[in-house]
C-alpha cells in the first residue's frame, strides 16, 4: 500500500531506505513515517516478519507526538506554527526535519539504533539542534511529547522507570537516579532514555511529565501538576497517557547552537543500564558529538494545585455526597455491588453534562476525576 503524505524509512542492519511514498517489507523491523507538512512522524516495530505486521509504538496518528519551542516565552508548536516552515530532507542517508524561522532552526536527525538485546535495529535515537540565525541571544527552551499507548487499558501500568510503578499523574526529574521509562504493551514494548544510555555528558531534560494526553496537549508550554491525579481528562479523555520532555529556556547566543537527545526502542534494560565511563558496553551508534556549549541545570518544580471550588451553578446537578447516598441505598435495595453503582452514577452524571441537561466547574470535574479513579481501584 502506498501511502503519499508521508515519506518514510526502514532500517535493517543500520540500512535506511527513504523514499516519498512508503512500501511494506519483511527487510524492515523499525519503520518510521514522517509527515512532510508537518515533520512530525510515527514509529512501528515489526512484530511478526511472516505476516508483515507492524506494532505501533505510540499513537498511531503523528500529529499527536510534537515538538514545542519557547523562545523568550514566545511558543511555537512546530507543525503548526506559521512562523516554522517544515521541511524534511535527507543527510548521510538519514532522514531530517528542518524547521526554519527567520531567527531560528530546529533540525531533528533519526538514527537508527540496534540495542544489546536484539540482532537487528531496534529503534531510534533523535538528534535536535536548535540553531541562532539571529543577533539577538534569546532564552530558547524546548519541550517534547510523546503520545503513548501501549501501556493504556484496564489494569495496565502505564509506565515503568527502574525503580517506580507509574499509575498516575508524575514529575520525575533529570537529575534523579532514573535512566529510562517503558511503556509496555501485550506483545511489544517502547522504551525512552531520560539520561543518554551512550554519552554520559549529555544535557538531560530538565523534567519529565508523566499526565493525560490531552491536557499536555492544550497548552503552549507547562501543564499544571498534581500529583497523583489519574490519566483521565473528563469528560472526554479518559485513560490517555503522555509523557512530556522538558529542557527549561537558556540562553542561546549568536550563531551557537543547543543540542538534545532522546532514544526511542523496544525493551532492553540492560542497554540502558551500561556504564559508558567503564566501557563495559561497546555502543552501537555513532558518537553523537560534543555540546557547543555547556549549560547549568536550572530545574523548577511545578506546584501542586487544585482549583479551589466555585460556586455551583443553579442547574447543577452534582453532589459527590449525594451520589454516595444514593448509590448505598440503592446497593442496599439491589444487592449490586456498591462500587459499580458509583461509577454508573457517575458516568449518568458526566452524560447530562456532556449533553448540557446540568454545568459542571472545573472543581466538579476533578473530584468526578478523582472519585472514578478511587471506586474503579476499588472495584479491581
Amino acid at each position: 500500500m502506498i501511502l503519499r503524505k508521508y515519506s518514510v524509512f526502514f532500517v535493517l542492519f543500520f540500512l535506511f531506505v527513504f523514499c516519498l511514498g512508503a512500501s511494506e517489507t519483511k527487510d524492515g523491523y523499525i519503520r518510521m513515517l514522517i509527515d512532510e507538512k508537518t515533520g512530525r512522524f510515527e514509529l512501528s516495530f515489526l512484530t511478526d516478519p511472516e505476516k508483515t505486521k507492524y506494532t505501533q509504538l505510540f499513537y498511531k496518528n503523528g500529529n499527536t507526538t510534537f515538538l514545542d519551542i519557547n523562545v523568550g516565552g514566545v511558543y511555537y508548536r512546530l507543525g503548526d506554527s506559521r512562523e516554522f516552515a517544515a521541511r524534511v530532507d535527507i543527510e548521510n542517508e538519514e532522514p531530517v526535519v528542518f524547521y526554519e524561522s527567520e531567527f531560528l532552526t530546529v533540525k531533528t536527525s533519526f538514527t537508527p539504533v540496534k540495542t544489546v538485546s536484539s540482532p537487528n535495529a531496534n529503534g531510534i535515537r533523535i538528534t535536535i539542534n536548535i540553531i541562532n540565525k539571529s543577533e539577538d541571544e534569546p532564552d530558547v527552551g524546548l519541550r517534547l511529547v510523546i503520545d503513548t499507548v501501549l501501556g493504556e487499558g484496564r489494569k495496565n501500568v502505564p509506565f515503568v522507570t527502574e525503580n517506580i510503578n507509574i499509575r498516575n499523574e508524575k514529575i520525575i526529574e533529570g537529575s534523579s537516579d532514573e535512566k529510562y521509562w517503558i511503556s509496555r504493551g501485550k506483545d511489544i514494548s517502547l522504551m525512552g532514555s531520560i539520561a543518554d544510555p551512550y554519552d554520559s555528558s549529555a544535557k538531560k531534560p530538565d523534567y519529565l511529565h508523566f499526565a493525560n494526553w490531552k491536557k499536555l496537549s492544550d497548552v503552549p508550554w507547562k501543564a499544571s501538576y498534581h500529583e497523583g491525579r489519574s490519566f483521565n481528562k473528563l469528560p472526554y479523555s479518559v485513560g490517555d497517557s503522555a509523557v512530556s520532555y522538558y529542557w527549561e529556556p537558556v540562553i542561546l547566543k549568536m550563531g551557537r547552537t543547543l543540542t538534545y537527545t532522546v532514544y526511542l526502542t523496544t525493551e532492553d534494560s540492560e542497554w540502558y543500564n551500561q556504564d559508558i565511563k567503564k566501557g563495559q558496553v561497546k555502543p552501537v551508534v555513532p558518537n553523537r558529538g560534543i555540546f557547543e556549549d555547556k549549560f547549568p541545570e536550572i530545574i523548577e518544580e511545578p506546584a501542586t494545585v487544585i482549583p479551589e471550588p466555585q460556586e455551583q451553578n443553579e442547574q447543577s446537578g452534582y453532589s459527590m455526597e449525594q451520589i454516595e447516598k444514593e448509590a448505598r441505598e440503592m446497593s442496599v435495595l439491589t444487592g449490586e455491588n456498591y462500587n459499580i453503582v458509583v461509577l454508573r452514577m457517575l458516568q449518568n452524571t458526566l452524560n447530562k453534562f456532556i449533553s448540557g441537561d446540568i454545568t459542571l466547574n472545573e472543581h466538579d470535574l476533578l473530584q468526578i476525576d478523582l472519585a472514578i479513579d478511587k471506586y474503579g481501584k476499588i472495584q479491581e
